[in-house]
């Protein structure tokens, strides 16, 4: 199982700390989602595409993708994901 190809912890500082467009920051997404979920077709069958989008209330997690992008990151990464390995299974994943 692949965990996680998008999230809102853990990312590179060039990433947080740059002042990307919507369209750039989708892009990087969108190369991010593919080039990993291409990299490991036929070895990983299951991904957890996006992790944690929600608090606890349901509502959407502030993070650097939901604040630039809206909540059509969370559709974009999973189509993404699906392009690169059709016969992949896809998640959302969080804890609640």
């Amino acid at each position: 199982r692949g965990h996680t190809v998008v999230w809102h912890s853990q990312l590179p500082s060039w990433l947080t700390s740059g002042t990307f467009t919507n369209d750039e920051l989708h892009a990087l997404m969108i190369k991010h989602v593919t080039d990993e979920v291409t990299h490991f077709k036929g070895k990983i069958t299951h991904w957890d595409v996006a992790n944690e989008p929600l608090n606890e209330d349901g509502t959407f997690r502030q993070s650097l993708w939901y604040n630039q992008l809206g909540s059509s990151y969370i559709a974009d990464a999973l189509r993404a994901a699906r392009a690169a390995d059709p016969a992949a299974k896809l998640s959302l994943n969080d804890y609640n």
